[in-house]
């Protein structure tokens, strides 16, 4: 049989894989028409003959990165203009880029429209393959990347002004790469996958655990409480979910706590449906997390490889970690933020980062801010007189899961009319 160009000098274990990946492609595009099998097949192609360069001399590239809204913020340069501002994301099949008012400027064409997947109870909607990308992280490279376009109705987002980031860093540099992730000194580091680099995290400050890459997605299977039942499920690692731990309950037999809230989320196929409860315990390698705030997806799931829900980066960020999808291996080490609780909201805001602010994208019903009269779409800019923005919005809403604060002073404004007024904080959940 003809060995595709992507499979030569790999070990037989990553050859079968690799087979086993285009057989299943193959089965997929038989049943799609000729010009969608021609721009899928394409962007599969291109991606698998993508160049990957460091700077001269270099096997790896040291880059600092921020946090906003639990989300790790790379600077990133795309087709030679600098300054875009994307998320690593290890549960994104593609790199995407997404329509800002700074990407709009690099022109991208809107020709090979391709339906995209994600968490919703709507459709699917279309975003379009662009290729022969070229994007830099500090010292490090990868040309002839074909990569996605999603222009705002295929995000999360209400508008231009809402999209906070400029793009998706996704499989593409998992791929090729170990990903080095230090919340510690916030900096990400991405080197070649050789017996060297992957000796380097030999140590025992470090623990590998195994991990399975299906559709360019990492899975790790760990152990859970539910109830008064042990389970083991299979988790999406997701650094690009900003929650804790979701599991799939409309899907699964999940017992959801008796003392749970209503929540709702926003993913790219639409709404999600949440009960918002504490799960007895979840492990991750040797780190045992009790009373965790979990989401029991009620509608919306998309579930993927048999999975039973997904691993956010309010839990991933308590460690620090190291990516080898080619290898099938994460390592984890605990970091500053190991032994911090993970608190539950007490506002019944859901907020998002925006320029001026916080926008409000829910209130919970029977809540402080509910009774605040709080409106959809405001901007919350200030809480306690610290007025809000991308630096220090993870610290300033930090205050509003804070079970030693019982109110705090809000400043919003709404249809151009400014107001301000004491929000009262509890518990959520009726103990």
């Amino acid at each position: 049989m003809l060995i595709p160009r992507f499979i030569k000098n790999k070990s037989p274990k990553e050859s079968v894989r690799a087979i086993l990946k285009l057989t299943l492609l193959l089965t997929i595009l038989s049943a799609m028409s000729g010009c969608r099998i021609w721009d899928l097949a394409n962007f599969q192609w291109q991606n698998a003959k993508a160049n990957v360069s460091w700077g001269k001399g270099q096997s790896n590239a040291v880059v600092p990165f921020t946090m906003l809204n639990n989300h790790i913020i790379v600077s990133t340069t795309v087709n030679g203009v600098n300054g875009f501002r994307f998320v690593l994301d290890s549960g994104a099949a593609a790199t995407v880029v997404t329509e800002t008012a700074a990407t709009q400027l690099l022109k991208f064409p809107q020709n090979k429209p391709i339906a995209i997947s994600g968490s919703g109870n709507g459709d699917d909607p279309i975003a379009y393959i662009v290729d022969n990308t070229h994007i830099n992280i500090g010292d490090f490279s990868i040309s002839e990347l074909s990569v996605i376009y999603a222009p705002t109705s295929a995000m999360p987002f209400d508008s231009i002004a809402e999209t906070y980031f400029d793009g998706v860093l996704g499989a593409d540099f998992f791929n090729c790469c170990l990903i080095e992730i230090n919340y510690d000194k916030q900096t990400l580091q991405i080197s070649l996958p050789t017996q060297t680099n992957r000796q380097g995290y030999a140590s025992k400050s470090w623990q590998v655990l195994d991990i399975e890459v299906e559709g360019n997605t990492p899975y790790l299977s760990t152990q859970i409480r539910n109830g008064e039942t042990d389970k083991t499920v299979k988790v999406m690692l997701d650094t690009g979910s900003t929650g804790t731990l979701s599991l799939f309950a409309n899907k699964q037999a999940f017992a959801i706590p008796n003392n749970a809230f209503t929540a709702r989320t926003t993913g790219i196929s639409g709404d999600t449906l949440n009960k918002v409860g504490l799960l007895s315990s979840l492990v991750i390698g040797e780190q045992h997390f009790r009373s965790l705030p979990t989401y029991f997806r009620v509608t919306g799931s998309n579930s993927q490889s048999g999975s039973h829900g997904v691993l956010g980066n309010q839990v991933m960020q308590r460690f620090n970690m190291t990516f080898d999808f080619s290898g099938e291996k994460v390592w984890i080490q605990a970091n500053h933020k190991t032994s911090i609780p993970i608190l539950l909201d007490r506002s019944g805001l859901r907020l998002l980062p925006h320029s001026q602010g916080a926008i409000v994208k829910d209130i919970a019903a029977g809540t402080g801010a509910d009774a605040l009269n709080i409106s959809k779409d405001s901007i919350v800019n200030s809480i306690d007189g610290i007025n809000i923005n991308r630096d220090n919005f993870d610290g300033v809403l930090s205050v509003l899961r804070d079970p030693e604060v019982n109110y705090v002073h809000i400043c919003w404004m709404a249809k151009e009319n400014q107001t301000c007024g004491k929000l009262a904080l509890y518990s959520r959940i009726k103990m």
